[in-house]
């Protein structure tokens, strides 16, 4: 084991502490232990002027508050029954920056050890964290440096199939054919296993509210929802439905005021704008009746004549977006497939209106239903699993 743990680079901890790992000690969920270096760690990433340029390292500290963290353990609060399973190893994905420090905080605040892999490519989000981990490691909590190992390596089996032998828990973050291919990696008998696939998120409109919103604050909304990850992240809408009395207005005046926004601020791959055009090619053929509205390519949206079931199968990335008109939101269902992860909404009756129709139906998909602008939040609960409770153990009694 440790000429295999040889070939991994530690960007936190080091082989030794990967070595012991297995034998550490549990801790209770939302523990002080925990709780005291994510206060810390918050502070520190608040204070850094560097991580200020980056509102998704923000965010994840904002999260991390001592008040932010004890609020959200109260609903947890069963002291001296829930506890750590042991070690969590996890894959991050390769295309959000911040999502290893996430997966962190669940393993940690669940009471487990971390080790987390994360990808060669190189984030300045992830450099900030690390650098703010490893300080309040050395100077303020080493006790919880046993508790902690941030990891690199190309993917190889035989380091997988070890750092899996000592988990207890293994959370792959990433596309289907990652999860896939890992989970030909053997895992321990008692050994949970959450794989958080590939998924697609849309976005509900009534035009009328939308009206009455300030046209500003919502095109930034949905701009931190969509552009800020480039519509990797699976929470990001791919497809907007709108309904209501004032589509066509309503639909000229947000994408407007949308596109002054992208044309400011977002930067993209050139190589976008040729699979964008891709996309749209292959969508004619297969969907005759759609038709394509864009300024530049910055901005691409498909008009669709009636939601196709299978229509997420092509969704785009990087400012390219379904959009079909309704006036039933009956009309979803077919939509709200297993893959259908987040609804972001404008309207002040749709939360209500798409939680019945989802009970009603028996809707196999939707985990969250959250106002636009609120598409990236981070919240325990992810893809329908309350995560402190899956990562604990609950003491049972009589």
């Amino acid at each position: 084991m440790q000429q295999v743990f040889s070939k991994i680079n530690f960007l936190i901890g080091s082989r030794k502490v990967l070595e012991q790992m297995e034998n550490i000690k549990v801790l209770p969920i939302f523990s002080c232990k925990a709780l005291d270096f994510f206060d810390c760690l918050s502070k520190k990433l608040m204070s850094n002027s560097k991580a200020n340029d980056y509102p998704d390292v923000i965010a994840y500290a904002f999260w991390i508050r001592r008040a932010s963290l004890k609020s959200a353990g109260i609903q947890y609060n069963a002291e001296g029954q829930k506890v750590g399973r042991g070690v969590a190893f996890q894959i991050a994905p390769s295309n959000i920056p911040v999502q290893f420090a996430v997966s962190m905080t669940y393993a940690l605040i669940a009471g487990n050890a971390s080790i987390v892999r994360i990808s060669n490519k190189k984030f300045v989000q992830t450099d900030i964290i690390c650098e703010a981990i490893c300080e309040i490691l050395q100077d303020t909590y080493p006790e919880m440096a046993s508790y902690i190992c941030i990891i690199q390596y190309d993917y190889n089996d035989e380091i997988t199939q070890a750092l899996t032998d000592i988990c207890d828990i293994r959370m792959i973050w990433g596309g289907n054919h990652t999860i896939e291919a890992l989970r030909k990696v053997i895992i321990k008998p008692r050994c949970i296993d959450l794989g958080f696939a590939d998924r697609y998120s849309i976005a509900v409109i009534d035009s009328d509210d939308y009206l009455k919103e300030d046209i500003c604050l919502v095109a930034n909304a949905f701009y931190n929802d969509t552009y800020f990850s480039d519509q990797n992240a699976c929470s990001s809408p791919r497809l907007v439905i709108w309904t209501g009395n004032k589509i066509l207005k309503a639909k000229e005046i947000f994408w407007k005021a949308l596109g002054e926004i992208v044309s400011k601020k977002y930067l993209m791959d050139p190589i976008c704008s040729s699979e964008k055009l891709l996309k749209t090619a292959i969508c004619a053929i297969l969907y005759p009746g759609i038709r394509e509205v864009k300024k530049d390519n910055l901005l691409v949206r498909v008009e669709l004549p009636f939601l196709y079931d299978n229509i997420m199968d092509l969704k785009g990335n990087s400012g390219y977006f379904f959009e079909c008109n309704i006036y039933n939101l009956q009309d979803i269902v077919p939509i709200m497939k297993k893959d259908c992860q987040t609804i972001t909404y404008i309207g002040d009756n749709i939360e209500d209106a798409l939680r019945k129709i989802i009970y009603e139906n028996g809707v196999k998909g939707i985990d969250r239903i959250v106002p636009v602008g609120h598409a990236a939040d981070i919240t325990f609960v992810w893809d329908g699993l309350d995560l402190p409770n899956v990562l604990s153990r609950q003491i049972g009694n009589l």
